[in-house]
């Protein structure tokens, strides 16, 4: 089937890596720099904050493993 687990995680994986790490397209209000971070990581904008959670969310399709805790607020 189309719509199971693996598809959708893999696609949130996929979205939100490309968002984290490649996404300089969608304006300024997104890619506003908050602060810098260390360790070579660059400028962490809301764009990279939402890749980020996105990449979260298609982890916990994938494995199982929520590590958001979402599961437990809703």
């Amino acid at each position: 089937m189309l719509l199971n687990s693996t598809t959708i995680g893999g696609s949130l994986v996929i979205v939100g890596v490309v968002t984290a790490v490649g996404g300089n397209m969608l304006g300024d209000v997104l890619n506003r720099v908050l602060f810098s971070a260390p360790m070579g990581l660059g400028d962490i904008t809301l764009l990279r904050i939402g890749g980020f959670i996105t990449l979260l969310l298609g982890v916990a399709v994938l494995t199982g493993f929520d590590p958001l805790s979402i599961e437990a607020e809703v």
